[in-house]
């Protein structure tokens, strides 16, 4: 469960039983997916930052780096639900864990618990994934996810903007990865923090 109205990992909690549920909360509850794929047996997500110039004709632009995020305690399914460290890759949140290592060698962005988003694209060509199969995935998300809400966009975008061509606005896409090579959009972030933590984040 996650407030609507909180960022960085603010207020997230995990719930097993929908009796759980204070019904007073103005939240949104994801489904847990129960088969995320691990790397060194930690989930993790991805950042992946898309740009949107035009609603019609429809114009998207992928930046192929970004961010892999790790939960910095090794998944299972046993023991407490309640261990954030465990379950959620929220940055925010694992880097106030006492295992949270930061990398700031450029050199070998795959240590630690934040990876270049080419470096994790390295590591999955390794052990012989199809590339292309992925990110075609990942394009059908971003596209589907924009095309949902075409329609209010496009209506907004008209009646606030007098040049649409001089409009774009940047999202930052969260995609968790299943034990398939699914991805599935847990959220989109309108204006995503651009902070610099480290060499990595620059």
């Amino acid at each position: 469960m996650k407030p609507v109205n909180l960022s960085r990992g603010r207020g997230i909690y995990l719930i097993d039983d929908i009796a759980q549920v204070n019904v007073e909360d103005v939240a949104i509850i994801s489904r847990y997916i129960g088969n995320p794929l691990l790397i060194n047996s930690h989930k993790f997500d991805l950042r992946i930052y898309v740009v949107v110039t035009s609603i019609d004709p429809l114009r998207i632009y992928v930046f192929k780096e970004g961010l892999a995020r790790f939960a910095t305690e090794e998944y299972s399914t046993q023991g407490a639900t309640q261990n954030k460290f465990v379950h959620l890759t929220n940055y925010s949140i694992n880097k106030k864990s006492v295992n949270f290592v930061q990398s700031n060698d450029l050199n070998n962005d795959d240590m630690g618990f934040k990876w270049s988003l080419s470096a994790f694209c390295k590591h999955l060509e390794q052990i012989n994934i199809d590339m292309d199969l992925f990110w075609s995935r990942i394009y059908d998300v971003i596209i589907k996810s924009i095309i949902s809400c075409e329609n209010s966009i496009f209506n907004t975008t008209k009646k606030t903007c007098i040049h649409n061509s001089n409009c774009f606005e940047l999202f930052g896409y969260d995609i968790m990865i299943d034990s398939d090579f699914k991805p599935w959009l847990i959220e989109v972030n309108l204006s995503p923090s651009l902070a610099c933590e480290s060499k990595l984040d620059l």
